[in-house]
């Protein structure tokens, strides 16, 4: 069976350190730092990202090797609220995309892609959400 993959873009990555990351990793583990083609949107306190047709925009995070589909995936899909527990039309839906890694190579990997209009979000021109709050808290912080 090939190895299965998992992108992250947002609050699960390493730097925000959420109870629920830990959690996560006893489901896979890191594997390298990549990228996919879609937008960045600010969709509340998380981010929720988009692929248009045709994009050519990169969004940057993490990928992690799944040990434990079946775990991870009924941890993630709670948390990202696209269980069966959840009413319909989920926010997010999980989808296989591409991904590049940060030596170069393709990767398909699962993602949460957001499943609802993005008219009057903020977006992130960055592609990255890590980057991203840095900023934001940086301004936060030398404004007090």
């Amino acid at each position: 069976m090939p190895d299965e993959f998992l992108f992250v873009y947002g609050t699960l990555r390493q730097e925000f350190a959420l109870p629920v990351h830990d959690l996560m990793k006893q489901h896979c583990r890191f594997h390298d730092q990549g990228s996919m083609y879609g937008h960045l949107y600010q969709v509340d306190g998380y981010p929720g990202v988009i692929v248009p047709p045709h994009c050519r925009r990169r969004v940057h995070g993490e990928l992690y090797r799944i040990i434990d589909e079946d775990a991870l995936f009924l941890l993630l899909d709670d948390y990202e609220q696209c269980s069966a527990k959840y009413p319909k039309p989920h926010e997010y839906v999980r989808e296989q995309i591409d991904v590049t890694t940060s030596s170069g190579a393709a990767c398909k990997t699962w993602t949460y892609i957001y499943n609802r209009p993005v008219a009057g979000l903020a977006r992130i021109h960055s592609g990255d959400y890590v980057s991203h709050m840095r900023g934001c808290c940086k301004v936060r912080y030398n404004a007090v």
